[in-house]
């Protein structure tokens, strides 16, 4: 039967998504621990597929692994998280045989903005970008033909400003790209009638923001997945919240000592 999981990881422990020779990635550690599970053995022949293969320093919350597997989902996923080292999977599913990751109905991506921006002038941008477009300038990739962005929704929240992007698929690079733009307009340094010209297959570049404060949170296909978190997933999910919260603390420490000892 093919199996479906639903897996997070923090883009910053690895080099990457795809596999590679010398490097860890994502998939590589995926398949490592279903190796060592005895879930399978090769990749090729268990139909072992991504659904995205994200940007290096790009986390996940929702992206999805598929494979064949003689095991049930659920006895799946327990085995997977036992022996996967900084991956986790918390949902699962049983689908088609015909079933493949890649070909999902939308993609969702948030971008995080620890910045003091005009929020209303990053939804004037990103409003440009909600249709068909020619987004030749916005990816390393570029599509043949006309590409589709289905919404851009800019929320500001305490201390950051979110930045939600969906569409079926996204080219290498282009949600970055797309943010990039979004910001430049924010900040003054470009107008609208530039982007607009990008858009029509001009050649402009915006640049890309960095990698770290994108993640994917969610892949969709039009059915349910079955949550389960584990106990161990959930225990370690509490000591990495923990460990930030420490973080945070001390950085703000240490801003308050640098601010004591300049008015000193």
């Amino acid at each position: 039967m093919r199996v479906a999981l639903k897996i997070a990881y923090d883009g910053r422990l690895f080099h990457g998504h795809q596999r590679q020779r010398d490097a860890r990635t994502v998939e590589g550690e995926s398949l490592t621990a279903l190796r060592s599970a005895k879930i399978l053995r090769d990749p090729h022949e268990s139909f072992f597929r991504s659904a995205s293969r994200t940007d290096r320093g790009v986390s996940a919350v929702g992206n999805v692994i598929a494979f064949d597997s003689a095991l049930r989902p659920k006895a799946v996923l327990g085995a997977f998280n036992d022996r996967a080292r900084d991956v986790w999977a918390w949902a699962y599913a049983q689908v088609p045989e015909r079933f493949h990751p890649r070909h999902a109905i939308e993609r969702w991506y948030r971008y995080h903005v620890f910045e003091d921006v005009a929020v209303d002038r990053l939804r004037e941008a990103g409003s440009l970008f909600v249709g068909e477009h020619d987004f030749r300038g916005f990816t390393s990739d570029p599509p043949t033909g006309l590409f589709m962005i289905n919404r851009i929704d800019v929320v500001g929240e305490t201390e950051v400003v979110v930045v939600d992007i969906r569409a079926r698929s996204f080219r290498r690079g282009m949600v970055r790209r797309i943010v990039a733009a979004m910001l430049s307009y924010a900040r003054g340094d470009t107008d609208l009638e530039r982007i607009r010209y990008t858009l029509r297959g001009e050649r402009y570049d915006f640049g890309a923001v960095a990698p770290e404060p994108l993640f994917l949170m969610d892949v969709d296909y039009g059915f349910p997945f079955s949550r389960l978190l584990q106990p161990r997933v959930f225990d370690e999910s509490r000591r990495m919240r923990i460990e930030a919260r420490l973080r945070l603390r001390w950085l703000n420490a240490l801003t308050d000592a640098g601010v004591r000892s300049s008015k000193g």
